[in-house]
């Protein structure tokens, strides 16, 4: 009983001894607080680092803010509205949304129905202002096919413009009713070099007047691209680390004193968005394509008819090609200047028309500089020894107008629901068709259609049709001819180097 009322006692007194301490503790601890909050009040006291420690980044800051000064008024946002043909045979996902004629009604939700035969889509893009009196030079791609382009400027005026097209640079000009614009100096691109600072303009995801900084990272860099039925060759772009995302198209890559050294065109992305790999077409591709749009409403070209490539230092060792220039031919479209001049693949260009031949893209330049109807001389090394021969350029065949339409006309297997061309050097490059392989390429296949539901795919190449061997439009057109509705026609597809038939039931 004694030990019980001890122990008690004990516990007791240990708990007001815990309580003491803990309010004498707490105490502290507030008028700790409170000097300290007294203290802070009293003085003030603030952390600032040096100015003359940061004097670099300070001076890095401003030159950085004036670029965006000089630079920012001569951008422009785009916003392109186009009507678009849709296969008559598409349906509409429920929830699907699209941009239609304002007298459509929306689809019963639940429900499916035939999409209308043309839809309206919108999007956008940059520009740049390159001359005072209204003219603004941005991608293709961003205005393409357009029916109203409206470019916007930072201080909020808005012009609709016409547009004037080549689809093959990827580069076209937007021409708006307006004088005394701030247009932007253009640098020699040829000068560029990696590692040095690099800032991209735009707005990327509608968000106007964005700057980004980054660094030239490569050049020459070489990339088919496609989007949807369209695909281009760009034969030397520059890459750049400054952050570049969909909407950025069209706006300028400037140096640090504010000159344009590319338009920004594309991005390397798993995500959709900035990875810190951009490309842009160097600025002096640009002018010259600018140029010649300006003073004659279109972009004059030579055309060979072959697919260059750079020499590899074991090519070059194996071949025993002399010198350290040259390219090597990769493939020859037959019936083009190329083939009727002899040039056939593996042979190496030294010479074009007496001037040294660096390289694929310079020998690419060279090309496209001649005019149609030239005749140039151009030296060869084959089997160990050079050789000359004459080719007179042509026209290049006309990619626009696939690229515009979106829905395949009659005739040229339009019977069946797809657009073919002859395989040409472009074509071979753009879609890797092997050499030796020839026929008729597949640029589009209608949705639904016959050829699509015979598993036919853009980029297969028809070498025969109903036992004819394919080379122009009008041997499929006559193979096709004979053929009536609910009849099969036999087609042998060329794809992934491996030939399949197939059987397209006509309609």
């Amino acid at each position: 009983m004694v030990d019980r009322t001890i122990t008690r006692f004990g516990a007791r007194a240990a708990m007001l001894a815990l309580a003491l301490l803990f309010g004498m503790a707490l105490g502290g601890l507030i008028i700790a607080r409170t000097g300290i909050a007294a203290g802070a009040q009293g003085s003030q006291k603030t952390v600032e680092v040096p100015a003359a420690k940061v004097a670099g980044l300070a001076s890095l800051e401003s030159g950085f803010t004036a670029i965006a000064e000089q630079v920012q008024p001569a951008v422009v946002s785009i916003e392109v509205k186009k009507a678009v043909k849709a296969p008559a045979r598409m349906q509409l996902p429920r929830g699907f949304d699209f941009f239609g004629p304002d007298d459509m009604q929306a689809p019963d939700p639940g429900s499916r129905r035939t999409m209308p035969p043309v839809l309206r889509q919108q999007g956008s893009g940059s520009g740049l202002v390159v001359r005072s009196d209204g003219w603004i030079l941005t991608n293709d791609h961003v205005v393409g096919g357009a029916d109203k382009v409206t470019v916007k400027f930072a201080d909020g005026r808005e012009f609709e413009g016409t547009v004037r097209r080549d689809f093959r640079s990827d580069l076209a000009l937007v021409k708006i009713n307006a004088s005394g614009l701030p247009a932007l100096e253009f640098a020699d691109s040829d000068k560029v070099k990696v590692g040095q600072w690099a800032v991209a303009f735009g707005a990327p995801f509608t968000l106007d007047d964005t700057m980004t900084v980054g660094i030239i990272s490569a050049r020459g860099r070489q990339k088919a691209i496609s989007e949807g039925l369209e695909g281009r060759f760009y034969p030397s772009l520059l890459q750049t680390d400054a952050a570049i995302n969909p909407g950025n198209s069209g706006g300028p890559l400037v140096d640090i004193r504010g000159r344009v050294i590319g338009v920004n065109t594309a991005i390397n992305s798993p995500t959709g968005g900035s990875v810190g790999i951009g490309f842009a077409i160097p600025a002096n591709t640009a002018k010259g394509i600018m140029e010649q749009l300006i003073s004659k409403g279109k972009v004059t070209r030579g055309f060979l008819g072959l697919v260059p490539r750079v020499l590899t230092p074991r090519e070059r060792n194996g071949y025993k090609v002399p010198g350290a220039g040259g390219a090597i031919i990769e493939s020859v479209s037959e019936g083009t200047p190329a083939s009727e001049a002899g040039i056939a693949p593996g042979d190496v260009v030294l010479q074009y028309d007496g001037h040294e031949v660096r390289d694929d893209v310079d020998l690419r330049q060279m090309v496209a500089s001649t005019p149609p109807g030239a005749k140039v001389s151009i030296t060869l090394f084959r089997d160990g020894k050079q050789q000359k021969v004459t080719a007179t350029l042509k026209t290049p065949p006309d990619v626009t107008a696939d690229a515009q339409d979106n829905t395949p006309e009659p005739g040229t297997g339009g019977k069946i629901g797809i657009r073919v061309a002859p395989v040409d050097a472009e074509a071979r490059q753009q879609y890797k068709i092997a050499t030796g392989v020839t026929g008729l390429v597949v640029l589009e296949v209608q949705p639904g259609g016959p050829a699509d539901e015979a598993g036919i795919q853009v980029g297969d190449v028809i070498v025969k049709a109903g036992g004819r061997e394919l080379k122009a439009d009008a041997d499929l057109k006559a193979a096709l001819s004979g053929a009536k509705k609910g009849d099969s026609v036999a087609m042998v597809i060329s794809r992934d180097k491996s030939r399949t038939l197939v059987s397209v039931t006509l309609p």
